[in-house]
């Protein structure tokens, strides 16, 4: 659904602003969240059973929230961020990138870096940056 708002001040427009609302569902919040556990777990190269035994949790568990049929308590959320160092937002978020220190560095250098180069660069770099993503 797209909406506009319009910010009015003294009978003149000063701005219009076009917005998109999406629906959500239940469904959907779980299989995502699910979807970033799975992730994690498997970047952090541990098993369901080894994370299960973290979280105080059983192994069938894990496998019901990483599918999606399942969900979780803010207590066993604050520990999945603390387990593998995220933030809370990392497991709602629809394309999940999951950053480690290392690659925390690497964007801090990227963000230092990209200032010294001219326009036609940056366009390059852009444009691998895009091709990369898909």
């Amino acid at each position: 659904m797209k909406n506009t708002i319009t910010v009015v001040k003294t009978n003149r427009i000063i701005q219009k602003i076009n917005y998109h609302i999406s629906m959500v569902d239940s469904k959907d919040i779980k299989l995502n969240f699910g979807k970033v556990v799975k992730e994690l777990r498997l970047k952090k190269d541990i098993t369901q059973e080894q994370l299960a035994e973290y979280l105080e949790l059983q192994p069938y568990t894990i496998t019901s929230i990483e599918t999606g049929r399942s969900f979780i308590s803010s207590d066993v959320l604050a520990k999945l961020c603390n387990f593998f160092e995220v933030d809370a937002k990392i497991f709602f978020t629809k394309k999940a990138y999951m950053t480690t220190p290392k690659g925390y560095d690497f964007i801090k250098e990227i963000k230092y870096l990209l200032p010294t180069f001219s326009e036609e660069k940056l366009e390059e770099i852009y444009n691998i940056l895009l091709v990369m993503q898909k």
